[in-house]
């Protein structure tokens, strides 16, 4: 299995979210799991948290895995609040 690895750093919101998608696509095409590292994720908004859970959603109905790992714990704690934990990170 090919596997391609993303370092995110900054703010995933309504401005960037779309850059953000486009990245995780393009490493998409050309493996079949992608690593998105949040270690230096700043800020969620709720447009970020939205394509986070789309693009996890699309991907894996295409056969793709896609893994997020590295949150802190403040966006963890967004998660938690959303009930949505499981959803975005792997056990």
């Amino acid at each position: 299995m090919t596997e391609g690895r993303i370092a995110y750093e900054g703010s995933l919101d309504i401005a960037s979210v779309s850059t953000f998608t486009d990245q995780v696509r393009s490493a998409a095409q050309e493996n079949e799991r992608v690593v998105v590292d949040f270690q230096r994720l700043e800020f969620v908004d709720s447009t970020g948290v939205r394509g986070l859970v789309m693009l996890k959603q699309q991907l894996a109905n295409e056969g793709k895995q896609l893994v997020f790992e590295g949150f802190g714990p403040h966006i963890m704690d967004i998660f938690d609040i959303l009930g949505i934990r499981e959803m975005i990170v792997e056990a």
